[in-house]
């Protein structure tokens, strides 16, 4: 009996090691089409939370990991909230608690097995830390396949990502841009833009990959915090328009006839200060279907700027503004008809609004919602907290 239960343990042992090992060699930087020639993409905007992250935020991202099975995550900048982790006393003190507000979520990624790639938006290095040792603490994670180019570029966090084929884990099938959009103009003031050297880069690397391509484009997505100042472009405004999107100061905006394909304008763009190069190149170089934003936290639309849609997905924080759209958007590829894809927001109440626990944990703090609404949630929260702790938002 004692020999029978050497060999079970030893058995265990091996088995451990062995998903152990697995574990260990999984290679996340390899993206790659689904055998069924899809790939699924979460991003998620303006998480900017403090050093504890909220738990519906954490419940809510936990649930889209299990229901979404998202290919890569993509984190568009204002990750974490930096003035909350500043201290203005010891470098080591802010350090810690960057390390504890970017492990709030790191870890749950880490924890699903699920690659995440990621750009900085204007609130993260408002501490102590540069963006460059910002990014040293997501390369401690496992999952994080983001790239520091170093002092190659302006910024921190101007890479791309390529996607594979179904059938060939060499054959280059999509790339994905991530672009450092920067923080803000100390010389005219408002936010940054993407710089010149970082738009040589991309039409470099644009042309590189179109070169090794047979000399046809790479259908490529681009992701950056900050929106294009080009969305102006789109937008009329004046006084009683019929139809308008956003009644804002007086005004009332409403994007032109024909370019709006879903979503709303519910906040005015805050796109830079001046004028960059970047979108002009982008046109000129064919190769990015949609470019993707997070930034202005209440907009969720989709919208036509010739062959190039600009795409705005809401904060999905609860620490800042935000609205009933707080959500995450999820994207859908075929590598059988690159040239289009499909996309749809994700919200807190698509997977709990049949749990009164789980509604009250999320209006608690949804600032959207009237005050006396919120004292009732807490008020409901707080009752049965102890029953949610050990049976789960499925109560």
């Amino acid at each position: 009996m004692k020999k029978f239960i050497s060999v079970m343990l030893c058995v265990i042992m091996l088995a451990a090691t062995l998903c152990f090992g697995v574990s260990a060699e999984k290679d996340f930087s390899k993206l790659q089409f689904n055998d069924d020639g899809n790939f699924r993409i979460m991003q998620v905007a303006d998480l900017q939370d403090n050093m504890t992250l909220n738990g519906a935020v954490k419940a809510f991202l936990k649930e889209a990991l299990i229901q979404e099975q998202p290919d890569l995550v993509v984190l568009t900048g204002d990750n974490i909230s930096g003035g909350s982790c500043r201290t203005d006393m010891l470098k080591s003190w802010d350090k810690r608690n960057c390390e504890k507000a970017i492990g709030e979520f790191m870890d749950i990624f880490e924890e699903y097995g699920v690659p995440v790639a990621m750009v900085f938006g204007n609130h993260d290095d408002e501490n102590m830390l540069s963006k460059e040792e910002l990014f040293d603490i997501y390369e401690e994670y496992d999952c994080f396949i983001g790239v520091d180019e170093g002092d190659a570029l302006y910024g921190c966090g101007t890479y791309n990502l390529p996607i594979y084929a179904s059938d060939d884990s060499e054959k280059m099938a999509y790339n994905l841009w991530m672009i450092d959009s920067n923080t803000y103009d100390e010389e005219l003031g408002g936010y940054d833009y993407v710089h010149d050297d970082q738009v040589e880069w991309y039409v470099n690397k644009s042309n590189e990959l179109k070169a090794a391509n047979g000399g046809k484009p790479v259908p490529s997505m681009m992701f950056q915090h900050i929106i294009v100042k080009e969305i102006f472009d789109l937008i009329e405004s004046g006084e009683n328009i019929e139809g308008s999107l956003l009644h804002q100061d007086g005004r009332d905006y409403v994007f032109k006839e024909g370019v709006l394909k879903a979503g709303y304008l519910k906040e005015y763009p805050c796109p830079a200060t001046r004028q960059g190069k970047q979108f002009p190149a982008v046109q000129a170089q064919g190769d990015v279907v949609a470019m993707f934003f997070g930034h202005d936290h209440n907009n969720t639309f989709e919208v036509a700027y010739g062959d190039i849609d600009l795409v705005a997905t809401p904060g999905m924080t609860f620490n800042s503004y935000s609205n009933e759209d707080r959500g995450v958007r999820i994207i859908n590829i075929n590598e059988d008809d690159t040239s289009t894809y499909e996309t749809h927001l994700v919200q807190f109440q698509d997977y709990f609004a049949d749990s009164k626990i789980a509604m009250a944990n999320y209006n608690m703090f949804a600032e959207e919602l009237p005050l006396w609404e919120r004292i009732k949630a807490g008020i409901l929260f707080v009752l049965v907290f102890p029953i949610k702790a050990v049976f789960g938002y499925a109560f």
